[in-house]
């Protein structure tokens, strides 16, 4: 690596691979330094939305679902007015209360997930 600035610092824009954690925690970096230069009322909503982000950590799931099936609760969802999220728990609660309750088996419908 060779010396590529003015004040004789080496320059790291030359790098083609950057480890995950380095560039998560330089990425975290940036957004500290750019929020800290914020108004102190937009580094307040900031630090709100971090951490109601956080909170909904605990309700999130993620699915592999087939490409179509998801084109066609997306359209659902807009056509409804509702966040998809909502459109899936609504339609998830019969079928599992039906599971549950032995109403409905998955007899014939288990594949394997590979």
């Amino acid at each position: 690596m060779k010396n590529t600035n003015k004040q004789g610092f080496t320059g790291f824009d030359d790098l083609l691979v950057v480890d995950p954690a380095v560039e998560s925690l330089l990425n975290q970096g940036q957004r500290r330094s750019v929020v800290s230069h914020l108004p102190k009322n937009l580094r307040s909503q900031r630090k709100k939305e971090r951490v109601r982000a956080q909170k909904r950590l605990a309700n999130r799931v993620n699915l592999d679902l087939p490409v179509e099936l998801k084109k066609r609760l997306k359209i659902l969802a807009k056509k409804e007015g509702v966040p998809i999220s909502q459109l899936v728990a609504f339609l998830l609660y019969g079928p599992v209360y039906q599971l549950e309750t032995r109403m409905i088996s998955l007899w014939g419908y288990k594949t394997s997930s590979g």
